[in-house]
């Protein structure tokens, strides 16, 4: 890593404005779009990693319950807005963030996430899931077979088939 992160972790009630300011500015620099829309996700928790006084890499964690064919649904961290500033990529800083939040969500029985780059949490130690995906909605199951989604072992997993089928429930927005 080129210089030393200082890591924070936030829930998002407590972001004061300039560090959800910085949030959104640094997503949407990331994604090359305007990120506010995808910041509606109720109670998330934030990992901040800053060089200095600026914020250079992020990544955040939702509660929600996936389930793994006929299993109770798991309490799962879903993993969202993994994101580092254009001009510190390739420096292992999102690495980094995502090391410490892994460690911080040992509490939840899963974590999971829509990868865009599924070779760069693979080498940290994602799992691609090979089963079916769908949405649980009030409708009943919709197939969302468009979809990737990786997950994460974490000490409370216990023992998963890769090749079931796994369901998430709805959301406004993005499903997965």
């Amino acid at each position: 890593m080129a210089g030393e992160l200082t890591l924070q972790i936030c829930k998002s009630a407590d972001l004061t404005t300039d560090q959800a300011r910085a949030i959104l500015e640094l997503c949407s620099l990331a994604y090359e779009e305007d990120f506010a829309p995808y910041l509606i996700y109720e109670n998330p928790v934030h990992v901040l990693g800053w060089l200095g006084s600026e914020l250079v890499s992020h990544a955040m964690w939702v509660e929600r319950w996936l389930q793994i064919g006929d299993e109770a649904p798991r309490r799962t961290a879903y993993i969202e807005a993994v994101a580092t500033h254009p001009d510190h990529q390739k420096k292992g800083y999102a690495s980094h963030v995502l090391r410490h939040l892994a460690n911080a969500i040992n509490d939840f029985e899963l974590a999971a996430l829509s990868p865009s780059d599924a070779a760069f949490y693979q080498r940290l130690g994602w799992e691609l899931w090979r089963g079916r995906l769908s949405i649980r909605t009030e409708q009943g199951i919709e197939p969302t077979p468009d979809e990737e989604v990786m997950v994460l072992r974490l000490p409370k997993t216990g023992l998963i088939d890769l090749d079931a089928p796994i369901s998430a429930e709805w959301r406004e927005g993005e499903v997965w």
